[in-house]
């Protein structure tokens, strides 16, 4: 697992990641997920690449819980299992993609 923290002055917007997914050769797509809504048990096939462009979440990964939020980048080896959930009142968006 490797964690990129979003560190730019500039603020992180959908433009800004996609283009970042695009310049590694990526194809993603963008996962919205509502308020209080919890995922469980996902797991990906090869590494993947997690990416939220707005909100917060909270991923847990073998026990270990932390937040992501705008900008903040997460890279999982394959067949990682791990949750995520939206605590916030508002919607949460992130890009995720699969490395070869």
């Amino acid at each position: 697992m490797k964690i990129n923290r979003w560190t730019a002055e500039l603020n992180p917007n959908f433009k800004i990641i996609e283009n970042l997914f695009v310049n590694e050769g990526l194809e993603y797509r963008e996962v919205k997920v509502a308020s209080g809504a919890k995922i469980v048990n996902q797991r990906a096939p090869m590494t993947e690449v997690i990416q939220v462009i707005s909100g917060e979440l909270i991923f847990n990964l073998s026990g270990n819980q932390f937040a992501l939020r705008p900008g903040d980048r997460i890279e999982m080896a394959a067949n990682t299992m791990y949750s995520y959930n939206n605590l916030k009142q508002d919607e949460s968006t992130f890009l995720t993609a699969y490395k070869l």
